[in-house]
This record gives structure tokens, sequence and C-alpha cells, in this order.
């Protein structure tokens, strides 16, 4: 899975608000999420990276132990 979807779907973080973080549009989040996932542009699947990579380091400490 992911790191994406996992903060979408067991998170409960909204693609709006990783869009409005990444400063990227929703359909941005949508097309990298289709499967087989749509053309986007490089600089905007770096910014949804680097908050995807925020949000799960700001978020790690609520992970459940393996």
């Amino acid at each position: 899975m992911h790191w994406l979807e996992l903060l979408v779907s067991y998170c409960g973080i909204s693609k709006l608000t990783i869009a409005k973080m990444a400063g990227v549009e929703e359909n941005d989040i949508d097309r990298l999420l289709a499967n087989p996932p749509e053309k986007v542009e490089i600089e905007v699947k770096y910014k949804i990276a680097v908050t995807v990579m925020e949000l799960r380091f700001w978020l790690k400490d609520c992970e459940l132990p393996i």
C-alpha cells in the first residue's frame, strides 16, 4: 500500500487536506492514486511526496507497535 493511500484510508486525512498542505489541486492527488496512475507533473509529485513524508513523521508516534 502506498503511504498516500495509508494516510487517506487508515489515518482519515482527506485528500483535500493533503492537497492544500502540498500546494497542489485535489485532482492531482486523485490522479496519483488512480490505478494505473495517470500522468502527474514531477513538481507536483515532489510536493505531494514531501507532504506525505512530513505527515508520516508527525504521525509515527501514533502508530501501533508491530
